[in-house]
């Protein structure tokens, strides 16, 4: 306690004391120690009073240093420095200048860089906002940037994220399911062409020969060897997909044009076509197109002709992008499959590639969009989402 406190404290004894003793004092008829009392309580009364009103000294702490200006560059240069991700600032006059040691590390350089990547200082100074891979040295990175004003000078920051490893390993990954999936289509289409050449061979051993039996060695291994012939076709045009050619298309008008196309290839087969307004974006007319009639060449073998069966098309958008789905009310989607459905040269057809579906989400991947199979039950279902605004 305080030393203040302690007198208040006093104080109040004091005049409790000195209130009883007057108390005591007037009832005995003490009069002059009553007066003594009640001048010693007046007393109290009145200090109480006066320290009550004077101002209290509030204890005000000692002023904290300025900070360091040179301190605090070098606390934040250290923070940098730990980061692993180069990190660099672009100009704009097109200065590429190293932030970190990761940086000054990677380009060989102390402060400004010399020769910078010009694939990289355009990635940098790209304002559209989109993810970018570059790579430097031999290796990947992902780019992500950021503007920062610097004495009234406009620049960008840069960070350079190594991804090398990453997709190297998807890369590997995606070349073994390749490779698993070709080997297993040549093999199986290249061991019966085998076995029946050589029971032909055989045959042609013999005296006389069996000509029919002959004949349809050969016709078998024919059609096996055009089957192979298709199934090559099919991933060549799979592995040759050119990038799409951006410009202004009405989604429905191409829609309609296909359902049309639907009505001729099948005939008995109903088409539910529902598009209420014109849909207008930015993509690859023919490669769309492409898309869609293979969802719809899937729905139409699905269900199959003459078998009451009728396949759905939908179009509609809203703010962001452009939607369609194809359906069907056929046998549908195994669940041992869903997550192959979408997989090159998978198939649950006799007579089927397995490139469509393939090919179709390839072409909404590169317009930036996407290709589902949603759930539920009965049949198959399929939603494609196009963004509006132009992704190349």
């Amino acid at each position: 306690m305080t030393s203040r406190g302690w007198f208040a404290l006093l104080r109040g004894i004091l005049l409790l004391l000195a209130g009883g003793a007057f108390a005591a004092a007037w009832s005995m008829g003490l009069y002059a120690s009553a007066l003594v009392s009640a001048l010693a309580a007046l007393w109290g009364l009145g200090t109480g009073i006066a320290e009550a009103q004077r101002p209290k000294l509030v204890p005000v702490a000692a002023p904290m240093p300025a900070p360091d200006p040179a301190h605090r560059e070098r606390r934040l240069t250290a923070l940098l420095d730990l980061s692993p991700a180069p990190i660099v600032t672009l100009d704009g006059e097109g200065r590429l200048t190293a932030i970190n040691r990761a940086a000054r590390r990677l380009f060989g350089a102390a402060d400004l860089v010399a020769d910078p990547p010009a694939l990289l200082v355009e990635a940098i100074g790209d304002a559209s906002g989109r993810a970018a891979t570059v790579t430097i040295g031999g290796r990947s990175y992902a780019l992500t940037t950021s503007d920062f004003a610097l004495g009234g000078a406009q620049s960008r920051l840069a960070a350079l994220i190594d991804i090398d490893a990453e997709l190297k390993a998807a890369e590997a990954a995606t070349l073994r399911d390749l490779v698993q999936v070709l080997s297993h289509e040549i093999v199986n289409a290249l061991t019966p062409i085998a076995s029946l050449s050589r029971t032909a061979a055989d045959m042609l051993e013999e005296p006389a020969p069996s000509i029919p039996a002959l004949r349809d060695a050969v016709g078998t291994v024919a059609r096996r060897a055009e089957g192979l012939q298709r199934f090559g076709e099919a991933y060549r045009s799979l592995a040759r997909l050119p990038a799409p050619r951006f410009a202004p298309l009405d989604l429905r008008e191409g829609a309609e044009d296909l359902a049309r196309l639907f009505a001729t290839r099948w005939p008995s087969l109903p088409l539910a076509f529902e598009a209420p307004a014109p849909l207008r974006l930015h993509g690859d007319a023919d490669q769309l197109s492409a898309a869609l009639w293979a969802l719809l060449q899937n729905a139409a073998e699905a269900v199959g002709e003459g078998t009451g069966g009728q396949v759905g098309l939908a179009l509609w958008r809203d703010e962001r992008a452009a939607y369609w789905q194809v359906w069907d009310n056929g046998p549908g989607v195994a669940e041992a499959d869903r997550a192959a459905i979408f997989r090159p040269f998978f198939t649950t057809k006799p007579q089927g590639s397995g490139v469509g579906l393939a090919l179709a989400r390839q072409i909404l991947l590169a317009h930036g969009g996407d290709l589902t199979l949603l759930e539920g039950e009965g049949g198959a279902r399929f939603e494609a989402m196009l963004p509006i605004a132009p992704q190349g």
